[in-house]
């Protein structure tokens, strides 16, 4: 598999893009003004051009342009996933992120605990119940998972493409949301610009590739919204393989860590259910060092989750000269 499974290339950004030290307060402004533009609705902008005749040109640079940025180093994120269904009780699953980059594209290792380490009345300790992931994204986008009590399993396998769309604990996110492969998806439709928020944004509908048969059958498109000034990802709309919207995905929140620009918060929607799982970062670190485990195969055998590497600090930054 393209790729590299076996160090899965190394050095995703995951939905963030890049945002250099000189550009922290311009940073600081995006988050400000989203949370401004959550209060009050502007008319459109005469600029707009959604439903125009636009240049398909300028839409491939404005897409390469976001393919190409994402955190500078390697990052830790310490997240929870609330799972809020319309009906029944609110559940909080804990796990832990670490990104890089890649030639090939972003790289992340993703431990989620379905189940929390407990003791028995005898004092005997439970391991938690860890579903791990290692995920790289770019063209050839490929996705390999193990389970800490699966102990019979033989080294971690790569994903099927259809296994994509399952639900982690039981919840609407999805390794097809993690990894997020549309990203790189070589066949799209530039729409046009759109007021969105508040904010002038760009819009893409990107299409599954033909040879995709896995993605094809639970998917016919992605619409994607890019905000115009930082490049940075505000909206997913994830369609069926019928055309109907399915799934939505909406950035809340940004956190200014270290002078580059973390998402914080991402709201997943089922639109048939109207469930909803809330993907939230509590404790961001950058310019961590990762042993070289992390990003191997064979590293899925062992947690991070659980361990010091999953509250390892990044290294403090350097003042600038």
């Amino acid at each position: 598999m393209a790729g590299s499974t076996q160090r899965m290339g190394i050095r995703p950004a995951f939905f963030v893009p890049r945002i250099k030290r000189v550009l922290l307060l311009a940073g600081f402004g995006l988050f400000c003004l989203l949370e401004l533009s959550a209060q009050r609705r502007l008319s459109d902008s005469p600029l707009d051009t959604l439903g125009e005749d636009v240049s398909q040109a300028d839409g491939l640079e404005i897409l390469n342009t976001f393919r190409s940025l994402g955190i500078a180093g390697d990052y830790r994120l310490g997240f929870e996933l609330r799972i809020m269904p319309r009906r029944g009780d609110t559940v909080e699953v804990p796990g832990v992120l670490i990104g890089t980059q890649t030639e090939y594209g972003p790289l992340t290792r993703i431990d989620i605990a379905l189940k929390q380490s407990d003791v028995t009345d005898q004092g005997k300790l439970i391991p938690a119940e860890v579903k791990r992931l290692l995920l790289q994204n770019g063209i050839f986008a490929n996705a390999v998972s193990s389970n800490s009590w699966d102990e019979s399993a033989e080294l971690p396998k790569p994903v099927a493409a259809e296994s994509y769309f399952e639900g982690i604990a039981g919840s609407d996110f999805t390794i097809f949301d993690l990894l997020m492969p549309f990203s790189f998806w070589q066949d799209f439709e530039y729409e046009g610009r759109t007021t969105k928020r508040s904010r002038p944004t760009h819009v893409f509908t990107l299409l599954p590739p033909q040879e995709a048969e896995g993605i094809r059958a639970h998917i016919s498109k992605v619409r994607i919204y890019l905000d115009e000034e930082f490049n940075a990802l505000n909206r997913v709309e994830i369609y069926d393989a019928e055309g109907e919207l399915s799934k939505t995905l909406s950035v809340v929140a940004f956190k200014i860590v270290d002078g580059q620009g973390v998402l914080s918060q991402v709201d997943v929607r089922n639109e048939q259910t109207r469930d909803k799982t809330r993907f939230r970062v509590t404790d961001p670190a950058l310019g961590v060092e990762v042993p070289e485990w992390v990003f191997d195969m064979e590293g899925l055998t062992r947690n991070v989750y659980g361990t010091p590497l999953s509250r390892v600090q990044g290294k403090p930054a350097e003042e600038d000269e």
